[in-house]
C-alpha cells in the first residue's frame, strides 16, 4: 500500500510538472513574444520594431517540439503541424514517425526559420528557444547549447544545401531560458559566439563566413529587479506565481502585449500547477523530515514508533502516510 501510495504521487506529481512545461512552451512559441526576443536579443533584428518582427521576419508558424535534435532521428509531423518553412520556398524536417517510436527521443521546444528584411543578399536565419526550469543539471548547461546549435548547422546538410555548396549555411541562434537559478545569476543574459583573433599577421576574413552560431543563456529572476525590458517581459509572463490578470495588465500596459485567450489560459493553467507542484513538494520535504526525526527519537530513546510521532506532536491528517513510510523504511533495514 505504502508503495502505491508513493508511485501514485510521484506519477501525479511528474504529469503536473509535464504540463507546467508545456504551457511554457506554449506560451513562448507566441510570436509577439518569439518577436521580443529576437528584437532584444538577436543582433540583426535590433533596428526593427516588434510588430514588424512578427509581420516581415518570422516565417510561417514556429514548431513545437517537432524537430529531433539526434542525428538520424525523424522529426515529428502531426496534427496538423508542418516542417520549418524557409523565405524560399523549402521545407526543412520532413521525415515523420509513428508515435510508438518516440520514447526517449529529444526535440527541440520551439524552433522556426527568421529572415531579415532590407537586406541585399537574403539573411536567413534558423532559431532555437529552450526552456529550462532551472540550471541544475548534471552536465555543464552551455556544452548541451552549444551541441544543439551545431546540430542545426550540420542539420542543414541535404537540406539548405547539397554536396559542397557550404555558403549557403544559414546562422543559428540556439536561445536557453532559465527559470529558478541562484541569486547571483538571476536577470542575466550571456552571450557566446565565433569571433576572429588575429594571432600572427592581419587577414580579414568576412565576418558572415564564420559567425554561424550563437548561445544565448537568459536567466530569469524578479520582475521588480529586472533592468532589461526582455527581462522584465519573461520574468513576468513565466512567473508562477503572478496571477493571469495581473500578468494581462502589465503585459498590455508596459509591452504592447494583448493577452489572447489562449494565453490567458495558459497563464491560469501555469499558475494553478506550479501552486499544486509547489504544495506537492512542501509535503514531500515535511514528510522526509518527519520521517527522519522518528527515526532519531525511536534509536536514541528507544521510543515505540507511536511514542515518538505523540513526541513529535504530527497532525493525526498526517500520520498514516507517516507510517506507511516508517513501515517501509524499517522492512528495509
Amino acid at each position: 500500500m505504502a508503495l502505491q501510495s508513493m508511485v501514485a504521487q510521484t506519477i501525479d506529481t511528474t504529469g503536473q510538472e509535464a504540463q507546467y512545461d508545456a504551457c511554457v512552451k506554449r506560451l513562448l512559441s507566441e510570436k509577439i513574444i518569439l518577436a521580443w526576443i529576437l528584437k532584444e536579443c538577436v543582433d540583426e533584428f535590433k533596428r526593427y520594431s516588434v510588430k514588424q518582427i512578427m509581420k516581415d521576419c518570422i516565417v510561417g508558424k514556429p514548431n513545437l517540439s517537432v524537430a529531433a535534435v539526434d542525428q538520424d532521428e525523424p522529426d515529428r509531423i502531426e496534427d496538423g503541424g508542418s516542417a520549418d518553412e524557409t523565405v524560399d520556398g523549402k521545407m526543412e524536417g520532413t521525415n515523420t514517425e509513428d508515435n510508438s517510436v518516440r520514447e526517449g527521443k529529444v526535440y527541440y521546444d520551439i524552433r522556426f526559420a527568421a529572415v531579415v528584411p532590407d537586406t541585399k543578399e537574403p539573411v536567413q536565419l534558423i532559431i532555437n528557444v529552450e526552456a529550462q526550469k532551472s540550471d541544475k543539471t548534471p552536465y555543464p548547461l552551455i556544452k548541451r547549447a552549444i551541441y544543439y546549435g551545431s546540430r542545426m548547422i550540420s542539420a542543414q546538410k541535404n537540406t539548405v544545401f547539397v554536396n559542397s555548396h557550404y555558403e549557403k549555411i544559414r546562422k543559428v541562434y540556439s536561445i536557453w531560458i532559465q527559470m529558478n537559478v541562484g541569486k547571483e545569476k538571476a536577470n542575466t543574459i550571456t552571450r557566446y559566439r565565433i569571433v576572429e583573433e588575429q594571432i600572427v599577421g592581419h587577414v580579414k576574413e568576412r565576418e558572415a563566413n564564420y559567425d554561424l552560431i550563437t548561445v544565448l543563456m537568459i536567466r530569469l529572476g524578479s520582475a521588480e529587479t529586472a533592468d532589461r525590458p526582455i527581462l522584465r517581459l519573461l520574468d513576468v509572463l513565466l512567473s508562477a506565481e503572478t496571477e493571469s490578470d495581473m500578468k494581462k495588465a502589465i503585459l498590455e500596459r508596459d509591452f504592447d502585449i494583448p493577452m489572447t485567450s489562449a494565453m490567458s489560459e495558459e497563464a491560469n493553467i501555469m499558475c494553478n500547477l506550479g501552486e499544486g507542484i509547489r504544495e506537492q513538494a512542501y509535503e514531500q520535504a515535511m514528510q522526509k523530515t518527519w520521517l527522519q526525526a522518528v527515526l532519531n527519537l525511536m534509536k536514541s530513546l528507544n521510543l515505540s514508533v507511536e511514542e515518538a510521532i505523540n513526541a513529535l506532536c504530527i497532525p493525526e491528517e498526517e500520520r498514516q502516510s507517516l507510517l506507511e513510510r516508517i513501515d517501509e523504511e524499517l522492512t528495509v533495514k
